[in-house]
């Protein structure tokens, strides 16, 4: 009989070391970690709503990203991985439909600052704790995707249980524990996205802070379900309708699941990155006019236009609409010429109202997978030389099909994206260098407080 999943992925995690990661791998982290904490700081505003909520939470162990307030480990994780995720900009792992990093960072980031722990010892157990979320994650989204869950809360759920066990230095037992604990915590749904509600980054808050609690429960000796994932009544069967799950071949340090963790240009939904790069693209050389656009096609992946909330005309009361929906993202594209957080409250905007109300969302099959084709018609008068004026219709068109380079950024490109978003972080760009430089050296820091005050502005500090 096959060894129980937990035990293997407990006994993988607690013996994963730094100097076991592949240089490929360090410096993929590096790169989700910059890209992360920067997404983080440009989702600064957000932090007004959620950090009155934890800032008299006890004792003091955790430092409030942007904000600067010591917390308890636990109510740190839950804040900071909101403002993480409050974009909804934050790294993907695709295959796995889940944020990997925005349940996994602050958690671990939250028990490194309390533990005093080094640099390396927080990158390692972030690692570890991605490679938990994206392997499960990976063989379940798809079927607990269509059954209404949301893969970030459910999946992540266990990584960020996985990173805290490895902060805590937990035994392979323990380790194990923690994650099948975390199991029973797991949980989220993606009507969120269809009613546009705040749930899509509490959800992420919640796994953050519920893998601290999972791994703080096991470091003091409770016990988690041995067969949590197989089992007759496990999390295979209830998240993903598996009736008979193997729990052999995870692969884990064979093939790096985090290599293939993907990042966002822009704060939208991953499936409508290449749709707002195209509508970008098609402002610029055209000089668009938004009030000649008559009408706009977005042509998506099948499977991408069949995601929840991909396909939303409104009305929108919460960003957690605007962003999913192909329509809105499109026009603020269109109309305002760049794609931002501020753009995404424009719930009532007329001249938004109008675009989406001309624009048509379809699957196409010859799309793959974050790919899209937005067509723009252009309707404007001309002379028809009888004496009374016509109308001419023009088409402008446009396509981006990714490969895996167009959003696997490499350092430099995570840097670029992240000076981008400048004008709209908490820091300085001194700040932000300081930052950046923290980021690059994050396996020889002596303790992660280096990277936790960076993200604070002065006068917070």
């Amino acid at each position: 009989m096959s060894e129980p999943a937990g035990a293997q992925l407990g006994r993988w995690v607690a013996a994963l070391r730094a100097d076991a990661l592949p240089p490929a791998v360090q410096e993929k982290l590096r790169c989700n970690l910059l890209h992360d904490l920067a997404v983080t700081l440009a989702a600064y505003p957000v932090g007004a709503e959620v950090w009155p909520l934890v800032r008299d939470r006890r004792p003091a162990e955790a430092t409030l990203l942007c904000e600067g307030t010591h917390v308890s480990a636990e109510h740190a994780a839950f804040a900071n991985a909101q403002l993480m995720h409050a974009r909804a900009q934050d790294d993907t792992h695709f295959a796995a439909k889940t944020h990997v990093g925005a349940a996994v960072i602050p958690a671990a980031l939250a028990l490194a600052e309390r533990e005093c722990v080094s640099g390396a010892a927080f990158a390692t157990a972030v690692v570890a704790g991605c490679e938990v979320a994206a392997a499960v994650g990976e063989r379940h989204a798809a079927a607990s995707t269509v059954r209404g869950f949301r893969a970030s809360p459910v999946f992540g759920t266990l990584g960020a249980a996985a990173a805290c066990a490895s902060v805590l230095g937990l035994d392979a037992g323990a380790t194990a524990h923690a994650i099948a604990i975390a199991s029973s915590f797991s949980g989220g749904l993606n009507q969120t996205w269809i009613d546009g509600s705040s749930e899509y980054r509490i959800e992420l808050g919640m796994a953050a802070r519920n893998g601290v609690l999972a791994a703080s429960l096991a470091a003091g000796g409770q016990r988690g379900a041995v067969h949590w994932y197989e089992g007759a009544a496990g999390f295979a069967r209830a998240f993903g309708g598996v009736q008979e799950a193997s729990s052999d071949s995870w692969e884990l340090g064979e093939r790096w699941r985090l290599l293939d963790v993907t990042y966002k240009p822009y704060p939208v939904c991953a499936i409508l990155q290449s749709a707002v790069e195209v509508g970008l693209g098609l402002t610029r050389e055209h000089d668009l006019d938004t009030e000649t656009v008559s009408a706009v096609r977005v042509h998506l992946n099948v499977n991408d236009r069949t995601y929840p909330g991909t396909v939303n005309r409104g009305p929108y009361r919460d960003v957690g609409a605007t962003l999913m929906s192909a329509e809105y993202c499109v026009a603020m594209a269109l109309r305002d010429r760049a794609a931002t957080l501020a753009g995404l409250r424009g719930f009532e905007d007329p001249q938004l109202a109008r675009l989406i109300g001309v624009t048509d969302v379809s699957g196409d099959e010859r799309i793959p997978p974050l790919g899209a084709r937005v067509e723009v018609d252009v309707t404007a008068s001309r002379d028809t030389g009888a004496g009374s004026p016509g109308t001419a219709t023009t088409t402008l068109a446009g396509e981006l099909l990714p490969d895996a380079s167009t959003y696997g950024w490499e350092w430099e490109g995570v840097r670029a994206n992240a000076a981008r978003m400048a004008g709209e972080m908490a820091i300085a760009p001194a700040a932000r260098g300081r930052l950046e430089q923290a980021v690059r050296d994050v396996f020889e820091l002596p303790d992660v407080g280096t990277l936790v005050r960076e993200t604070v502005p002065q006068e917070a500090a």
